[in-house]
């Protein structure tokens, strides 16, 4: 039996359950080490689910889905199969195939929601999906800092989410989330989705990456020429509270502790507020964000978690993936072949991604 499935199983009695139902893509591919079970690439819900008991799994799919589910997703544990006709709905067939009390991390009548408590469950990657963590962040971040290296002024945003999702979709990593924005669109907008706007003096990318239900998320930057001191005072501003962050972000520390510590890193920094205009991003891990933190954030952060940051000024953004380790803090989104801004704190060494200077470049 897998580490997971007994903590699922193991959970119902608390949650006051006979039964859980699993459906969420992210779900899925958490308990299962990487399987999804989509069909519709953008959709968060699978095509078939995992009824879980105490004793044990069953898969549940329409009957043209089930043949392909079970010769080619992984299944890192016993099961049995039950379908019911493509044509009929999961919650037409489950009374034939369940009775009792019933949750669910999709809507469905009759069931309790668990959504939210599956997320808390997920929290702490093993030493395996750690590695898995590392591969797929170190080659989200070398394929994108390639990318960034041979683009030259007049090229579009939407061309350069073309090149991106397809450089993506060679490594058999899911370009989930790309954003592509030119020039004065950089500060414009903290969601800059890929328009048809040429590239002149700079050009931020973001990739939210997938790949066997992990995610990892990066940014990187391209200036054009030597940027004006003023916009290089704030990237060099932006690293310093990447770095508080970082610091901040301790296991068994109180999300709301490190919130707070967030908001004094930007007042450190002579940006008191800043951090109102966009959200700084949270743990990752089998969804883009696992959550949002806040200033209202419960609980505390768990070892073994993943966060991805992303901490704004206007006009500049840094944003890398790091896992908390029995080291301490790894990047993961690193390919050893990008510009990194060096900054000393209490003895320790720290390296947040700079923007790419292309001298010579100047349109």
């Amino acid at each position: 039996m897998s580490d997971k499935l007994r903590r699922v199983q193991e959970a119902l009695a608390g949650w006051q359950l006979d039964a859980v139902l699993l459906t969420r893509r992210d779900n899925i591919a958490w308990l299962t080490d990487g399987a999804t079970f989509h069909v519709v690439e953008r959709a968060e819900v699978g095509v078939a689910s995992l009824l879980i008991t105490p004793c044990e799994v069953r898969l549940l799919a329409p009957d043209n889905e089930l043949t392909r589910i079970v010769a080619e997703e992984p299944m890192p544990f016993e099961y049995e199969t039950a379908s019911y006709p493509w044509y009929q709905s999961l919650r037409q067939g489950l009374p034939d195939i369940f009775n009792g009390a019933l949750g669910s991390d999709t809507p469905l009548a009759g069931t309790r929601d668990v959504a939210d408590k599956l997320v808390l469950l997920r929290q702490g990657l093993s030493p395996q999906e750690q590695e898995r963590f590392a591969e797929l962040g170190r080659e989200a971040a070398t394929l994108l800092e390639q990318i960034a290296r041979g683009l030259s002024p007049g090229i579009s945003e939407q061309q350069i989410e073309a090149e991106i999702a397809h450089r993506c979709l060679e490594k058999a990593i899911r370009p989930v989330c790309v954003l592509v924005a030119a020039d004065e669109r950089i500060a414009s907008f903290k969601h800059p989705v890929p328009g048809p706007y040429p590239v002149i003096r700079k050009v931020m990318m973001t990739l939210g990456a997938e790949r066997q239900g992990l995610h990892v998320s990066l940014t990187r930057i391209v200036h054009f020429g030597e940027p004006e001191p003023a916009l290089r005072q704030r990237v060099l501003a932006l690293a310093e509270i990447h770095v508080d962050i970082m610091l901040a972000s301790r296991p068994g520390r109180a999300w709301q502790a490190i919130f707070s510590d967030i908001q004094q890193a930007y007042e450190r920094q002579g940006q008191d507020g800043e951090w109102r205009h966009h959200h700084q991003g949270g743990p990752t891990g089998y969804g883009c964000r696992d959550w949002i933190v806040t200033p209202q954030t419960e609980g505390v952060l768990a070892p073994g978690t993943a966060l991805a940051w992303n901490p704004t000024l206007s006009g500049v953004k840094s944003e890398d993936t790091a896992i908390l380790t029995e080291n301490g803090i790894a990047w993961l989104t690193r390919s050893g072949d990008w510009p990194l801004i060096d900054i000393q704190r209490g003895g320790q060494r720290w390296q947040v991604a700079d923007w790419l200077i292309m001298q010579g470049e100047k349109p």
